[in-house]
């Protein structure tokens, strides 16, 4: 049976909402690293046909800026839990921390 993230890459999927002049967004985060970094890659409503962007950063620091996403009402497909647990390496098999 497959949980859903089953790649070879594992990354959740996250769709941010569009709101106050940003674009829906989604997001596919792996999973944090033992030095606590994810990569992430990135496309916008704005081009869906574009390559995504891709950065790598800090899980924490990740993390605190989708919560301020969503304590200013922007949705998420995923819930802020699942997300917590993902960035913090609880979620999916990422290295704990």
């Amino acid at each position: 049976m497959s949980d859903g993230f089953s790649n070879a890459t594992r990354e959740m999927p996250l769709l941010l909402g569009a709101q106050n002049g940003s674009a829906e967004t989604l997001l596919l985060i792996g999973v944090p690293d033992a030095n606590g970094v994810v990569h992430v890659r990135g496309w916008s409503a704005d081009d869906w046909s574009a390559p995504p962007g891709a950065r790598a950063e800090r899980a924490a620091a990740l993390l605190e800026w989708l919560e301020r996403q969503s304590s200013a009402g922007r949705s998420m497909n995923q819930s802020l839990y699942a997300v917590r647990l993902w960035l913090r390496g609880e979620g999916g098999g990422g290295a704990p921390r």
